[in-house]
């Protein structure tokens, strides 16, 4: 009984965990748009603050393209993996066939990831 209570804490535990990195990458998204219309707002009212608010703007879209590299990268190498995987664990054949086409695409976006990366440097 115990340890089916310990399994259950972890997987609430990996729920929230999920559901926290979730909330984070959708900040770091949307962050950025929303202080450049807080920033037009500003702007147009004639705010001194609005300079301000477009540099922490800019550092903010900055450290957008380095998450989103960092994901491609992480991700891409995940599809390689997964690719792999499935093409030595496949049947039918075909199966593997299919699964060989992961491999390319994870490895395209790992490269795009480290291209953002270069390119946020």
């Amino acid at each position: 009984m115990h340890a089916q209570s310990a399994d259950c804490d972890k997987l609430i535990l990996m729920d929230t965990f999920v559901e926290l990195l979730t909330f984070l990458l959708i900040a770091i998204a949307v962050a950025p748009l929303l202080l450049l219309a807080l920033y037009v707002l500003a702007d147009r009212l004639g705010f001194r603050f609005a300079d301000r608010l477009l540099a922490s703007t800019v550092w903010l879209l900055t450290l957008q393209w380095i998450t989103g590299g960092v994901v491609n990268i992480v991700f891409g190498l995940a599809i390689v993996a997964l690719g792999v995987w499935a093409v030595l664990h496949a049947w039918p054949a075909w199966h593997g066939l299919l699964a060989c086409l992961l491999v390319p695409f994870g490895l395209w976006r790992t490269w795009r990831g480290i291209t953002v990366l270069k390119a946020s440097a």
